[in-house]
């Protein structure tokens, strides 16, 4: 397994005015990318607009949900 450096760990950039510092650098918060087959891609997009949410909305609810199920299980 890889060991991830923690948030206090990234190098410290100077505050530069008018700047601000890159999002991948916001405490508490891992970037991370997926890739979906177009039709998947295409009833995420269709059901958050149908919710009025955003796409992230629901994958954050469905990731939750199958870490819930998984930690029932492990019990």
């Amino acid at each position: 397994m890889v060991k991830r450096r923690t948030a206090g760990s990234a190098p410290v950039s100077q505050n530069v005015p008018g700047k601000l510092p890159p999002r991948w650098r916001r405490p508490g918060i891992v970037q991370s990318s997926i890739y979906l087959p177009t039709a998947l891609h295409e009833a995420l997009r269709e059901a958050a607009f149908k919710e009025r949410c955003s796409i992230h909305d629901i994958m954050m609810e469905g990731i939750q949900l199958a870490i819930n199920k998984r930690q029932r299980n492990a019990r």
